[in-house]
């Protein structure tokens, strides 16, 4: 069910988030966290398999691949804010990979144990799509006003 209060709440509550950091610093600190917690959900990831008895190798490699892609796009995000200085973008980036490693854990120990409530594990994959959605509509809007200004300079 869609509750558009909550998602304006969970938009909020990010670019907060990113705000302050922004002011204070700590990019380098809030990327190392990211990484602990893809390291972590990779752990987990792993136990649950074997948990399950259905360990492969294939997906294995797919969610190494998929850890890879997302420092890839972190780092162009990182581009963007060297050639743009739009440095708000990256902490957005970070975040929101952080929210999905953090849901991926979730959903890796609900299965291991079967005690984390499936509401938590709703309101990350939730959370996820909306902060996802905020994140490229503003990627859209600073391409469109970088594409603005080099045809008002024409």
């Amino acid at each position: 069910m869609y509750d558009e209060k909550t998602e304006y709440f969970k938009i909020l509550a990010s670019s907060s988030v990113a705000f302050f950091y922004k002011i204070f610093g700590g990019s380098i600190k809030v990327f190392g966290g990211l990484c602990i917690l893809m390291s972590v959900d990779t752990v987990f990831g792993w136990i649950k398999s074997k948990h399950k008895g259905q360990w492969q190798s294939q997906i294995a490699r797919w969610g190494a691949a998929g850890k890879i892609i997302e420092l890839i796009f972190i780092g162009v995000l990182y581009m963007l804010d060297w050639v743009f200085d739009v440095d708000y973008l990256k902490y957005f980036g970070i975040y929101y990979f952080g929210i999905c490693e953090l849901a991926s854990i979730l959903e890796n120990l609900a299965e291991i144990n079967k005690n984390i409530p499936e509401g938590l594990v709703e309101l990350i994959r939730k959370t996820q799509f909306s902060i996802g959605t905020a994140i490229v509509t503003k990627v859209k809007n600073v391409i469109q006003s970088v594409i603005n200004i080099k045809e008002d300079k024409r």
